[in-house]
């Protein structure tokens, strides 16, 4: 019977928080992130060409940044939930990326694995095929933190909280901070780890039809643990 109760409550709270969502979609604001790619910190190396990063203005709506050096040029954008990047391999050999070796380092310099699209999120924390670039060729990706990934104890389903908070007045305490991204490239046996550092230039409240994160905010308004 407690079950019964319990499930009921639960079943009415979800049809409160859907139904009042769908009744202000319209008006709803949520917190976007404008994360720069401000620093590629490198293998000392003279005898390389660096580059600085800088803004890609190639795809429309979307800020990306571009850094490059003798070995690969790479595309990227951030957000709140993670990153996504191109990466072209600008070297006569194959590039070998082993994402159970990268690392993000959250804003308290706290580090974290991070898992690539095809790694499902109920095997985040099982090894992951590594990546190759061939020679002169490109992939296209998208990682994120297998820390902020969580099954759901009210629907079972995994869901993925971000990386910053998403309430305003949370959010705007962030602006300056820093999120670093920790990747390893192996060429012919030898491996170089590269600090992609991303730095929160603003936070904006944006009007949106939906919302990214609903799954995770009707987990934390039911008090489910994650």
């Amino acid at each position: 019977m407690k079950k019964v109760i319990m499930f009921s409550l639960i079943a009415l709270l979800l049809l409160s928080f859907f139904g009042c969502a769908q009744n202000a979609a319209a008006d709803k604001m949520i917190v976007k992130y404008d994360l720069e790619l401000s620093m590629v910190r490198k293998p000392s190396d003279i005898s390389q060409r660096y580059r600085a990063p800088v803004a890609d203005t190639t795809q429309a709506g979307i800020v990306r940044y571009a850094f490059e050096d003798d070995l690969f040029r790479s595309i990227w954008s951030a957000t709140e939930a993670g990153w996504d990047v191109v990466l072209y391999n600008k070297s006569e050999m194959p590039i070998m990326i082993d994402w159970d070796n990268a690392s993000y380092m959250d804003y308290d310099n706290i580090g974290h694995g991070v898992n690539i699209s095809s790694t499902k999120p109920a095997e985040r924390n099982n090894p992951q095929t590594p990546t190759v670039i061939p020679r002169r060729g490109n992939i296209t990706e998208k990682l994120y933190s297998n820390d902020h990934v969580y099954q759901s104890s009210v629907t079972g389903s995994w869901i993925r909280r971000p990386l910053l908070p998403i309430d305003y007045n949370d959010a705007v305490r962030y602006k300056g901070k820093e999120l670093r991204l920790i990747v390893p490239f192996t060429v012919d046996g030898l491996t170089a780890q590269y600090e992609f550092v991303f730095s929160v230039k603003d936070v904006r409240q944006v009007k949106a039809t939906s919302d990214p994160w609903s799954g995770f905010l009707m987990d934390r308004a039911l008090g489910s643990f994650f």
